[in-house]
């Protein structure tokens, strides 16, 4: 059992260092040393080294893991103050609609903070608490003391540092006007545990809108984090209030490099663009040569920087990219700014979103900002409107109703080429970790029409 203990200390230590292999592994050792070990007090190891392994096998993890921690607990008495902080654990790692209680927790450890061995690992689950929303003072783990304690003394704060786990979603999606197609997408966050984060989703509806994209993040020496990035986007181009055909096939693709300090992350890089207009599409006796040749390739800089608070509740981006066709030199500008901001209030949390996007003397519609889609004027189709300046606000309500359920209700204004508005409500699929994993659907009306959209991942 003290072999078991003791790796799991170590594990907890390294998590909160930011050393997440060394961490795995010593809390799998940990697992199996208290499989095997027939004392009640390995049965809290065996539970605490399950809750742990769930922060990084993935948002799947619980199914099979879930199962041996209640088992494990179910044999560990609360009279048995290992257990005790096995019941703690599993306070502060589940949610609350699968029975976790973090207010709970202070209360629960007080009895052994005055412990000669295991008061400061009670600390530090008291401290823990504190940070996720419980209810007491915080108190300073000092770092002569068990794992998780060390762990905070070092980091100087009770939240170890991001990323978590990955995340697989697979499911149905729904555009406005009825359409209807299929999602995937895979988050890693820290990929190879050393810290690069790498995106791949796809996504396809009927209505012939479909897109790819692939992100890799890469943290290497001195701090900076090298991004690639690729994208795929079909659109259909609206004339007089009806769509007038699938209109283009444009490929996205840049790559930059990342400084971040404190609140401060600005990133610098290269943007291209390949864009073929499927105008085309009217002309089906089109060799392929044609629709082949590309209207526009460009390729320039691009620039940015993002100030946001330690809790990620508020940011402001500022970004540009001006790329250049190499056929003639002609630029096609762009630049936004993208404000956002979460007040959580209880089981409510209020959200908005301000945007501007400008595209200065753009003529080619396919490169101007667009309103519509998933995110930005929901109930209409991507492209809808367009224009080469766009200014919006949304403002959203998310209310937890139970379990994992939470219910949604939004406004959308917008300015592009006219003013626009749509609102609308829907339902949400919230699950750990929750700000990788939610699943929505939403119904929105505007004058310019209304839609269903099902899809991954908050709006903003």
């Amino acid at each position: 059992m003290i072999a078991a203990l003791a790796a799991l200390d170590r594990g907890d230590e390294a998590f909160w260092r930011g050393d997440r292999p060394v961490a795995v592994q010593a809390w799998r050792e940990a697992l199996a040393g208290a499989v095997a070990c027939p004392e009640v007090e390995c049965r809290a190891v065996e539970a605490m080294a399950h809750l742990r392994l769930v922060r990084r096998e993935g948002n799947l993890a619980p199914l099979w893991h879930e199962g041996a921690w209640t088992r494990a607990l179910s044999a560990c008495p609360l009279t048995v103050p290992l257990c005790v902080l096995a019941e703690a654990d599993r306070r502060l790692t589940v949610p609350a609609y699968a029975g976790g209680d973090v207010a709970s927790v202070p209360e629960l450890v007080a009895p052994l903070r005055s412990d000669a061995v295991l008061g400061p690992a009670a600390d530090a689950r008291h401290t823990l608490a504190i940070a996720r929303g419980g209810v007491g003072a915080p108190v300073s783990p000092n770092a002569s003391a068990p794992g998780m304690a060390r762990g905070i003394a070092t980091l100087g704060r009770a939240e170890p540092p991001d990323p978590g786990t990955w995340t697989l979603a697979i499911g149905v999606t729904a555009a406005p006007y009825a359409g209807v197609g299929g999602f995937v997408r895979f988050v890693d966050p820290d990929l190879a545990g050393g810290g690069h984060r790498l995106t791949l989703a796809a996504g396809a509806d009927s209505w012939g809108q479909a897109s790819a994209a692939i992100g890799l993040g890469l943290r290497v020496p001195a701090s900076p984090t090298l991004s690639v990035a690729y994208q795929h986007t079909t659109a259909w181009h609206w004339v007089g209030g009806t769509p007038a055909g699938l209109r283009l096939d444009r490929l996205d693709s840049g790559a930059t490099v990342a400084f971040a300090r404190g609140a401060w992350t600005a990133w610098g890089g290269v943007s291209s663009i390949v864009a073929i207009p499927s105008a085309r599409v009217a002309e089906p006796t089109a060799g392929i040569a044609q629709w082949l040749d590309p209207s526009v390739t460009a390729v320039g800089p691009q620039v940015g920087v993002r100030v946001s608070d330690s809790d990620r509740r508020a940011s402001v981006t500022l970004a540009a990219k001006a790329p250049l066709e190499l056929a003639d030199g002609s630029p096609h500008p762009w630049i936004s700014l993208d404000a956002r901001a979460r007040l959580p209030l209880g089981r409510v949390e209020l959200a908005g979103r301000v945007l501007a996007e400008a595209a200065p003397g753009e003529a080619v519609w396919y490169l101007q900002p667009a309103l519509g889609g998933t995110t930005l004027l929901r109930g209409l189709p991507y492209g809808r409107f367009r224009s080469e300046v766009l200014a919006a606000a949304q403002v959203e309500s998310r209310l937890q109703v139970v379990g994992p359920l939470h219910l949604a209700g939004f406004v959308d204004a917008a300015w592009c080429d006219g003013p626009h508005a749509s609102v609308g409500g829907g339902l949400r699929l919230v699950l750990p970790p929750e700000r990788d994993n939610v699943t929505r659907v939403d119904v929105a009306w505007s004058p310019d029409g209304w839609g269903v959209v099902l899809g991954f991942g908050e709006a903003f």
